[in-house]
């Protein structure tokens, strides 16, 4: 996926130094262009560097002088503008508004810098939230209040440009979620490409066991060897655990796609295949391809979400609620090893038989960190709502349910969490990120609660 590129705009060149106006004596207005300055080379530069400087990583910049309408018409392509206002072009907004993009609208502190261009800018915010809703269409447009809201701002817009340039791979029949639907299965995927711009590839199961079938032999020491622990039974192999997730970077690679889904469950692909997707899901995951098990369409949305927002690869898994002592449970056999995109760092994991049919192989029980995290769940039916759970990971677990499987504190209360539920599967991921999820949905048009 290409990077997002910003271009971030000097609408006009006309400011006053606001330490300038402060030597004035006597308030004198008598020549009230003695404090007129234009944004020279050195002025530009540093803004360009203050600005750029607040972007998050992963987003690349150009900077332009924009001065007329005209040259609004021939600024470069974005995938998002910055404007910088000084004097008063109100046209260029409106200009720059049309190439329907985003834009922020980055203010210097008053403290610094007066311009008359911040006089003319809540004009521009105030005629297109009427225009465009009396069209029936999305103003994009954000002021940022601070440094820390602007970065925020440009953030989230980077989760959206993610979001509407992600492709995804599926592999066999839609889950039949919600309401154990065939027909809503299905919507639910034209529904993830017409509301997020997302472009959808389906594999029929026939057909993935043919690319299965033509590919080499799995290595069956290799899980076994990275493994803390190899509890699987000795006569069992691990070769075609290896093996999948080696025919599903084939087949990734082959269609171009960062996003995977695989029917792993309902479908005859485990039984065909002989082996289980949760190592190649888990090794997906960490290698930064989103990945989700079941054909669920709707959690790998959720997965995406909280992954772009985060930047922490996450974890699928079913929510279990005690509302007595505040406590969620949570389990499955696909959660990634690494901690955080961010870094290399990962965690130990231990093999088993795969909990559902234990005649296959394998299980993963990854061993997860106490500490904050964060859960969340998409609405199943209209991906309109999300539901954010602040936690505290307590301790990893042993029940007779997936192999992953770890109990959380939830301070907010589970009644709450009952109460405002959605989703089926859910996402995990470490560390407090509610506030960056929320504001990535704020940008899909997605409702957070936030837990």
């Amino acid at each position: 996926m290409k990077n997002m590129r910003v271009g971030i705009i000097f609408v006009g060149k006309i400011y006053t130094p606001t330490p300038e106006e402060k030597k004035v004596r006597d308030l004198d207005l008598s020549d009230p262009e003695k404090l007129n300055y234009v944004t020279d080379v050195s002025f530009k530069k540093k803004y360009e560097k203050i600005i750029s400087g607040l972007l998050p990583q992963g987003i690349d910049w150009f900077a332009a002088e924009v001065d007329s309408e005209s040259d609004a018409l021939d600024v470069e392509e974005a995938d998002a503008y910055v404007l910088m206002p000084f004097n008063a072009i109100d046209k260029v907004f409106a200009v720059l508004h049309s190439k329907n993009r985003p834009i922020v609208i980055y203010t210097a502190p008053y403290e610094d810098v007066w311009s008359y261009g911040n006089v003319f800018y809540p004009y521009f915010m105030r005629d297109v939230r009427k225009i465009d809703a009396y069209m029936c269409i999305k103003p994009d447009v954000f002021l940022a209040e601070s440094e820390q809201d602007f970065t925020d701002t440009l953030a989230a817009l980077q989760v959206r440009y993610k979001i509407n340039n992600t492709s995804v791979l599926c592999i066999g029949e839609a889950m039949y979620e919600p309401y154990h639907s065939f027909n809503w299965g299905y919507e639910i995927i034209r529904l993830i490409q017409d509301k997020f711009g997302i472009k959808w590839y389906h594999m029929g199961k026939d057909r993935f066991i043919k690319e299965y079938e033509a590919c080499g032999e799995g290595d069956p020491d290799y899980i076994r060897s990275i493994a803390k622990n190899d509890r699987l039974p000795k006569e069992y192999s691990a070769a075609d655990c290896q093996k999948a997730h080696k025919v599903y970077r084939k087949l990734i690679e082959a269609y171009g796609v960062n996003a995977f889904t695989v029917n792993c469950l309902e479908s005859t692909v485990h039984t065909s295949c002989h082996t289980t997707s949760c190592f190649a899901l888990s090794r997906l995951n960490d290698e930064g391809i989103i990945a989700a098990c079941e054909a669920d369409a709707t959690t790998l949305m959720d997965m995406l979400i909280t992954s772009y927002a985060s930047n922490e690869p996450s974890f699928m898994l079913n929510p279990y609620l005690f509302p007595m002592d505040n406590k969620l449970f949570v389990s499955h056999c696909t959660s990634p090893t690494r901690r955080s995109y961010e870094t290399d760092e990962k965690d130990e994991f231990n093999t088993y038989a795969y909990f559902e049919m234990r005649t296959l192989p394998c299980g993963l029980q990854v061993l997860k960190q106490p500490g904050p995290v964060t859960v969340t769940g998409i609405s199943h039916d209209k991906l309109d709502r999300m539901v954010i759970v602040r936690g505290n990971l307590i301790r990893n677990t042993a029940f007779p349910s997936c192999r992953t499987q770890v109990v959380i504190d939830v301070p907010g209360g589970i009644k709450k969490l009952a109460e405002n539920y959605e989703g089926r599967h859910w996402a995990l991921v470490y560390g407090d990120q509610s506030g960056k999820i929320a504001k990535a949905n704020e940008m899909l048009g997605i409702e957070s609660v936030i837990i």
